[in-house]
This record gives C-alpha cells, structure tokens and sequence, in this order.
C-alpha cells in the first residue's frame, strides 16, 4: 500500500511544481506530523478544499486544484476559519495541483479538449492554453458545449467555426494576442474588457463557468492515480454541480 508521499511523487510526476506561475501555491497546504508517512486506502480529489473537507474525514489525502491559500492570510476570520478548522479535524494530508496541473501536458487544458473532441494542435497563453480543430460539423461542438455545462454561454457569431482556443478556468487577458488566427475562444469565465476586445476582432467568445472547465481535469487527474495505485480514489464535484460524465 502507498504512503501519501509516494502518491505526491507519483503527481509531481505529472505535473511538476515548477510548471506553476509564480503567483501560485500548488504543493502540500496542510499535513498532521505523520500525514506524508501514512499509508493510503483513500484518496479525494476535488476543485476546491471546501468541496473536499468532509469527505476527506474518511481519507488519508485530499487533492485539490485549487490552492487553499494563494498567499499567508493576514488574520483567519469568517469562513476562512470555518474551513480550517474543518480541514484541521479531518487530519488529512491536503494537496493542490493548480496552474502547474493547468499547464502540464495531460492535465487540465487538454482534458477540457479532449471532453469536447477536439484535436489539440498547438499551446497557447503560455502554454495555459490549447489552439484546437474542430473534428465535425461546427454545430456538434455546440451542441456538445451545450451538453457539458448548463452554464454556457456564447458571445458573437457561431458560424463555421473551425479553429478554436481552449483556456479553462480564468481566461489571462494575454489571450487576445493569441486569437488572430482563431475562430472562438472556449474558457470558463473571460473578463468583461477581454471579451469586448476579442469580440471586436470577430472572435466568438464561449464561457462555461468556471468549474465546469476545470472538472474534466481533476476527473483525469483522479483517474490517473487510481490507475498507478490500488487506492479508493473518488472525484468529489462542487455541491451545486450536476458533472456531465
């Protein structure tokens, strides 16, 4: 049976710390003395430590994608103490993979990719990004955007749309540099300047919520350290959810 620090190596391998942005903490966020020494039978993996806290009681490691602290806080008040202390309790070791997962090759930006059958041709925005072709019928990636997040919401034109960039989660306003050639840009959420700016060069804008474009990537990452160990390994979507598996 693995210990928790074989399984962190396991997903360094994958995606390495220094794949991350500067401004980022990815590694571990909080462990028990004995937390990395500990043997696994249970693994949670999730957007976010809220997400993950309760179930992480019953596991020995908690994945997360998103940091719980991108930097020291100053004081832990409101709900930043609730969910400490709730992580506290658990007595779980807690991980995050977050830009370095974004960026890794396999991870966030081409799972999304790869879940909406597109054919990644090149990286983009620092490689934060995938320039992709569309397989079929503009109107089946629709259709299949649609399908995948009930929050989708398109800006611009879509018609003949055959090129696209695909940029989960926060779409870097470095992005309009990178869509001349590009028909759409797929993201999570994109910033009201950057979407106007990319809608006067006549490139569509497509935005499915933030956690919807991250999800197929931690599903991924989830599926990976099931397949390397013979650990329980769940998924655990955002509570107001509904994941499109």
């Amino acid at each position: 049976m693995p210990t928790v620090e074989e399984v962190l190596e396991f997903v360094e391998e994958l995606a390495p710390p220094d794949l991350a942005e500067d401004w980022d903490n990815p590694g571990v966020q909080v462990a028990p003395p004995d937390g990395l020494s500990r043997e696994v039978d249970r693994v949670v993996v999730g957007l976010d430590v809220a997400h993950v806290v309760d179930e992480a009681r019953e596991a020995e490691l908690a994945i997360t994608h998103h940091p719980m602290f991108l930097k020291p806080p100053r004081r832990i008040t409101g709900r930043t103490y609730t969910v400490l202390r709730r992580v506290l309790e658990a007595d779980a070791t807690f991980y995050a993979a977050h830009t370095n997962w974004d960026r890794a090759e396999g991870g966030v930006a081409d799972s999304l990719a790869r879940r909406l059958n597109l054919r990644v041709v090149d990286t983009a925005c620092d490689e934060l990004g995938r320039v992709c072709e569309v397989r079929g019928p503009s109107d089946e990636l629709l259709n299949a955007l649609r399908n995948f997040s009930p929050l989708t919401t398109v800006y611009g034109d879509w018609e003949d749309v055959r090129t696209v960039l695909v940029v989960p989660g926060s779409a870097p306003s470095e992005v309009v540099d990178e869509a001349d050639d590009v028909d759409a840009v797929i993201s999570g959420e994109v910033k009201y300047h950057t979407r106007a700016e990319l809608l006067e060069l006549g490139v569509t804008v497509v935005e499915l919520g933030h956690e919807y474009s991250e999800i197929p990537g931690m599903q991924e990452l989830a599926r990976r350290v099931r397949s390397e160990f013979e650990v329980e390994v769940e998924f655990v979507p955002p509570p107001d959810l509904t994941v499109i598996r």
